[in-house]
C-alpha cells in the first residue's frame, strides 16, 4: 500500500567488481513516492529486476562523492528516458558529488543532443535534470514521507550524509558510508530498521600488489566493522538491523552474521542481498519468491 514504508536493496556491493552484488543503490517507497538512494554500477538493471523503472523515480539522493555511489548516474538518466520518462529528474547530493554528476551530464551534452534530434521520441523532458545541493535537515516536497538528512563522518570525503526516514509511525535509518559518529547514534535511537554499511575486517587480509596493511587500516578507518555495527544497533534499540555495502562484497555472509551475534546484537538481522525487499511496518522480507516474517 502507498502508506507503507518499504525498503529495497538494489545494490549491496562496493567498488570491487562482484557478479553477486551491484554497486550501492537502494529504493525507499512510501506515501506514493519512490526515492532512490545512490546510483552505483548496475542500478538501472537492478531497478528493472526489482519490478521498478527509472521513469518512476521521484527523487534521487546521492549520499556522498565516492564513485561507487554515483558512477551510473548518466546511464540511469538515459535508460529512464528510453522507458518513457517525461519529467525532469530531481537530484539531491552534496556539492562535491553534484559537481561530478554535472560533469557527467555536461560531458554527454553532444551525445544527448544527437539522440534527441535523431530518435524523435515524443518528449525530451525526461533527460532534463534539476540539481539541488543536499544539506542537513528535512527534504522538501515528499508529502507524508519524511526524510531527514544528517551529516556523518566519512572523511576525507566530506560532506557525507545518512538519512532518517519515517512514515505513518514506521522509521528507518540509513547510515550512509561512515565511521561511527554521534549523529548516527542519535538518529538510530529506537528506529524500526537500521540499515548499516559494514567493513568486514576479518575478511580483508593484506594481499601483495593489491592492498597493504596501510591500505586495510585506512579503509577500515572510515567505515564500521561488524563489532561496531552490532554495538550501535544494540545500544540504539533498533527493531531490525540490515547490513549493506559489504566490503568485501564476496564476504562469507554466514560468518558475518555470526560476528554480529558474537558482538552482542540479538535482534532480527538481515545480511542484505541484491533485490531483497522489506516492508518495514509489517516486518516482511521478500526475496527470490519467498516471504519471511521477521
Amino acid at each position: 500500500m502507498a502508506s507503507d514504508l518499504a525498503f529495497t536493496f538494489l545494490g549491496t556491493g562496493a567498488p570491487p567488481v562482484s557478479l553477486r552484488r551491484a554497486g550501492p543503490s537502494h529504493l525507499v517507497q512510501g506515501a506514493g513516492r519512490k526515492i532512490l538512494i545512490d546510483c552505483g554500477s548496475g542500478v538501472s538493471q537492478r531497478l528493472v529486476a526489482a519490478g521498478h523503472r527509472g521513469t518512476d523515480i521521484d527523487l534521487l539522493i546521492v549520499t556522498h562523492e565516492h564513485s561507487d555511489h554515483l558512477v551510473d548516474f548518466y546511464q540511469l538518466v538515459v535508460s529512464s528516458w528510453h522507458q518513457g520518462r517525461a519529467r525532469p529528474w530531481r537530484v539531491l547530493a552534496p556539492a562535491p558529488a553534484l559537481a561530478n554528476m554535472r560533469a557527467q551530464y555536461e560531458g554527454f551534452a553532444r551525445e544527448r543532443a544527437l539522440r534527441i534530434a535523431f530518435e524523435k521520441r515524443p518528449d525530451a523532458t525526461g533527460l532534463d535534470v534539476q540539481f539541488e545541493e543536499l544539506r542537513e535537515g528535512i527534504v522538501s516536497g515528499l508529502g507524508e514521507l519524511a526524510i531527514d538528512a544528517f551529516l556523518v563522518d566519512h572523511r576525507p570525503v566530506e560532506p557525507a550524509f545518512g538519512l532518517a526516514i519515517s512514515l505513518a509511525g514506521s522509521s528507518l535509518v540509513f547510515s550512509g558510508d561512515t565511521r561511527l559518529t554521534p549523529s548516527l547514534e542519535r538518529a538510530a535511537q529506537n528506529c524500526d530498521l537500521l540499515v548499516c554499511e559494514v567493513f568486514i575486517d576479518s575478511e580483508m587480509p593484506v594481499v601483495a600488489g593489491i592492498r597493504s596493511a596501510e591500505t586495510v587500516a585506512a579503509v577500515q578507518a572510515y567505515h564500521m566493522t561488524p563489532a561496531v555495527v552490532a554495538k550501535l544497533a544494540t545500544q540504539a534499540g533498533a527493531g531490525m538491523l540490515a547490513l549493506t555495502h559489504l566490503v568485501p562484497p564476496g564476504a562469507d555472509t554466514s560468518r558475518l552474521a555470526r560476528e554480529i551475534r558474537t558482538a552482542g546484537y540479538a535482534g532480527p538481522l538481515i545480511v542484505g542481498e541484491d533485490l531483497m525487499a522489506l516492508d518495514v511496518g509489517e516486518r516482511l522480507l521478500r526475496w527470490n519468491g519467498a516471504t519471511i516474517g521477521i
